[in-house]
């Protein structure tokens, strides 16, 4: 969609820019304001998205002139009294937000609901989460971790912050490139969670790495003397990569401990969350005094008031806009971390339904992270291995004491007494014990919720009944799962079918796809899609949706033209209108 707007928005400056009569600029602002009614854009954000997309800038540049191509518009006080007149360019007035539409904007009480419900942040699991990203070879992971660490923005870490070490100040840093700045250039001090040496040294490392040096380099030629524009295309080409990051390793909306609370307003972490809780450990860490004296920290800290020499009073209403990122607190003793000895790591190739099934192990194993659920099931393989050596070695020893037990009774002239009868038999015993323990299958445990022997019609449950069982857990009994596959499938092609009006939002039927709506393992669905492949191939070919260079295969590209938030909203409204609401896993 900023792309788009972005064309609309230049399309509609070039065809209006030299036009000097209202008459002349009425249609194109028409066509203009219809385009922007059918995109759906709320309120809330077309202000913001017209901003970004030079909107208010290009019109605000142009020469004006009283009654040709511009009108004199009455600016109002808080009392609604008229205080003064504002030349403004006829498409502002008739394009955009109006001055009702603002007031609206902006009578919004989220950040306030936000502040009175604030989060603690526990100094240890964020500061050691952030030392393993900062170690990490992963472009995506060690970007978070310096975001982490510092407090940045993600463009700034990409591509425009400058650190250098302050003397005698092993924890602070002098930070260039700041962004929101309206092309002025600024430097500051700021604080920094782990060692400046240790945190320069990993910026370093992350823009010599291959995938960051190609992103900044496209970019910058595509934008060559738009810096905005830059800084916008890298927060949009990466921002999904370090959310998912972010919702990893700090808590996302299926993590049941989050190492970071989720602000008031939010249902999972993000790059902001990162930003406003490095705020509030380092202001607790490295700022003593007042609220005030906190504060002016704080707003410092994060780059809205201004650290020049000569600082005035004026800017401290910059810190209002801190205050939106000031829910966070803090109560324990933030440390001083070393710079962290993390053996190295390399990164290892798996398919996305080998991924599921480690993040569908993470609860059961009590793991925080990918890594920490494949070293977990490692060292539950090494203990079983060295379990069944022992035990065989065991039995070996045993039937060889018992076949020297035999050898002798066979050389012996009289018949085996009482005694070696004694012998033998504990022996015998505890060989066919140790030999029926190995046939043993392990017994479920707590965690793993007993399948009934049964085989019963699933086809003929209600779906409240398939997904779950009497005491709310998830049904995982025998055949449940290829059910629930089956309705979710069922569910998406009646979507499409009956509710889809065919404005580009029908869904196409991925593993994705079917592994949101039924919560079953990818690896599962993967082979059902195998099994049902015609099945699929037909309903894509139906709404031209198949695979364009081979119609013959069940992979599709279509989802991906709808962005992840909208597969997740179709995905949510198939849940609610065809699975009674019991059905949807939000896997991201």
């Amino acid at each position: 969609m900023s792309n788009a707007l972005k064309d609309r928005v230049l399309q509609l400056y070039q065809n209006t820019k030299d036009l000097q009569s209202f008459e002349e600029l009425a249609p194109h602002c028409e066509s203009f304001n219809n385009w922007i009614a059918d995109s759906k854009l709320s309120i809330n954000t077309l202000g913001t998205k017209l901003s970004s997309a030079g909107f208010y800038k290009l019109f605000n540049a142009l020469p004006l002139e009283q009654g040709k191509n511009a009108e004199s518009i009455p600016k109002h006080d808080e009392h609604g009294n008229i205080k003064s007149y504002q030349l403004k360019h006829y498409v502002l007035t008739q394009c955009g937000l109006k001055a009702q539409d603002w007031a609206t904007r902006n009578e919004t009480d989220r950040v306030t609901t936000r502040l009175e419900g604030g989060q603690e942040v526990d100094p240890e699991p964020y500061t050691e989460v952030t030392g393993k990203l900062l170690e990490s070879d992963d472009p995506h992971e060690l970007s978070v971790g310096l975001i982490a660490a510092t407090g940045r923005r993600p463009h700034e870490i990409l591509a425009r912050a400058v650190f250098t070490a302050v003397a005698d100040e092993p924890y602070k840093v002098n930070f260039k490139g700041q962004g929101k700045k309206r092309g002025r250039t600024v430097e500051f001090t700021i604080s920094t969670l782990f060692p400046a040496s240790h945190i320069i040294k990993q910026l370093n490392r992350l823009r010599k790495e291959g995938s960051t040096k190609a992103l900044l380099k496209e970019i910058a030629s595509e934008f060559s003397t738009d810096v905005a524009a830059q800084n916008a295309a890298i927060e949009s080409r990466r921002g999904n990569s370090l959310r998912r990051v972010v919702q990893e390793y700090f808590g996302g909306r299926d993590t049941q401990t989050p190492i970071l609370s989720f602000r008031a307003d939010s249902d999972q972490n993000d790059c902001k969350a990162l930003r406003a809780a490095c705020a509030a450990l380092l202001t607790e860490r490295d700022c003593e005094g007042s609220v005030g004296s906190k504060m002016l920290f704080y707003g410092r800290f994060l780059g809205h008031v201004d650290t020049s020499e000569t600082p005035t009073d004026k800017d401290l209403h910059n810190v209002v806009t801190s205050l939106g990122y000031a829910d966070y607190y803090v109560t324990k003793p933030v440390p001083y971390p070393s710079a962290p000895d993390i053996e190295k790591t390399i990164r290892v190739g798996i398919t996305h339904e080998i991924r599921d099934t480690i993040n569908d192990l993470k609860q059961e194993l009590e793991a925080s992270t990918q890594a920490e659920v494949i070293e977990k099931l490692i060292e539950s393989h090494l203990n079983r291995s060295e379990g069944v050596r022992a035990l065989h070695a065991e039995i070996a020893q045993l039937k060889a004491n018992n076949q020297q037990l035999q050898e002798k009774l066979t050389m012996s002239e009289s018949n085996p007494t009482a005694d070696i009868q004694e012998i033998i038999a504990p022996l015998i015993a505890r060989i066919e014990a140790l030999e029926a323990a190995q046939a043993i299958k392990p017994t479920a445990t707590k965690s793993q919720p007993i399948q009934p022997k049964e085989d019963i019609d699933w086809e003929g449950v209600s779906n409240t009944d398939l997904w779950t069982n009497p005491d709310g857990t998830s049904n995982r009994a025998k055949g449940s799962a290829e059910e629930k596959i089956s309705r979710s499938f069922r569910a998406i092609t009646n979507y499409n079918d009956t509710i889809a009006t065919g404005d580009g939002d029908r869904l196409a039927v991925t593993n994705l796809a079917l592994r949101a709506l039924s919560g079953v393992n990818g690896l599962v669905v993967g082979e059902w899609i195998k099994s049902h492949a015609d099945e699929i191939i037909s309903h894509h070919s139906k709404y031209e949706m198949e695979n364009k260079k081979d119609p013959t295969k069940v992979e599709t590209y279509y989802n991906k033209k709808h962005g992840t938030d909208k597969i997740y909203q179709i995905l949510e409204l198939i849940n609610t209108e065809l699975l009674d609401g019991v059905a949807l896993k939000k896997v991201r």
